[in-house]
């Protein structure tokens, strides 16, 4: 008999098992905390988080920059499991620049890490600029060099294939910020491509403000069949946004973002999509990120 059970147990995986001690525990409940708990479990299937937020704990990716012990370190393949451990999130917005390969073994392993852990990818960033000049979008869809133009679109549709892949509704590409002419015939050709190319696999395009006016950012999105990442703490802004948005807005809890303000206006223009948490990624991104749950759960 405790042969047997030895045997299970150790047929049963980590997530397994704590999924049938946390059903145990709900058929013990109350009605009223069955309901308290269904509520904030909806709640929480709002919410995502940008894999970029642990960038100081995924030495694999950036390097071993920090002093933070061993065990508060992980692979990139470990993170769907500890988030989902951690901070009951099931949600990622899965960042390309942390993942090692676009080789199909290696995509289709995170998938299945994402699967034991019960969670799946809700967006994917890519960005194709080199580490060096990182977020400056010389490497987009709005470059004025059109073969840099070219290149762009066709390393995206990679990654619209990848996040095909790993179930990803949408891609977020850098549209940049420095380049955008004043005619945007060109950017809204290439970002059309994209939508052309990810649309028969179910991948939308989003874009979010990155220091463009904003009827500049509109016109993009419009233009092309875009989407919005409403990741902007203005009233104006988000009513211009909200409408435009699909899958996820970025959040944090800083003063900026307007929490309150962006949840009350999210319910009141209808946006029903994940509030995916953006951190600064440093050693203390556990902490930081439950802040924002946190206040997240609060106002939800």
């Amino acid at each position: 008999m405790r042969c047997d059970f030895q045997c299970d147990f150790a047929g049963m995986n980590r997530r397994d098992f704590l999924f049938g001690v946390a059903a145990a525990a709900a058929s013990a409940m109350s009605p009223l905390a069955r309901a308290q708990e269904a509520a904030t479990r909806a709640k929480l299937d709002r919410i995502s988080l940008l894999t970029n937020d642990f960038e100081g704990l995924l030495p694999e990716v950036w390097g071993d920059w920090n002093e933070q012990p061993a065990p508060l370190k992980m692979t990139m393949l470990d993170l769907p499991e500890e988030v989902a451990d951690r901070l009951h999130i099931h949600n990622l917005e899965v960042c390309n620049i942390n993942l090692l390969s676009m080789e199909p073994s290696y995509i289709g392993e995170f998938k299945e890490r994402m699967r034991r852990a019960k969670s799946k990818a809700v967006d994917l960033i890519v960005e194709l600029d080199p580490p060096a000049t990182a977020y400056k979008g010389y490497i987009s869809v709005c470059s004025p060099n059109p073969e840099i133009r070219a290149h762009a679109i066709g390393e995206t549709k990679k990654w619209i294939d990848i996040a095909a892949v790993l179930g990803s509704p949408s891609i977020m590409p850098d549209q940049g910020v420095r380049y955008l002419p004043k005619d945007l015939t060109s950017c809204i050709e290439g970002l059309k491509a994209l939508v052309d190319y990810g649309k028969p696999k179910g991948v939308a395009v989003i874009l979010e403000p990155r220091g463009q006016r904003l009827d500049q950012l509109v016109e993009l999105i419009k233009g092309s069949g875009a989407y919005s990442n409403p990741q902007i703490g203005t009233v104006e802004g988000l009513r211009l946004l909200y409408p435009l948005a699909r899958t996820v807005q970025h959040i944090n809890d800083r003063p900026r973002s307007n929490l309150p303000t962006a949840i009350r206006l999210s319910k009141e223009l209808g946006f029903k999509g994940w509030f995916s948490i953006e951190t600064d990624g440093g050693p203390n991104a556990w902490a930081e990120i439950q802040n924002v749950i946190n206040a997240l759960l609060q106002y939800l």
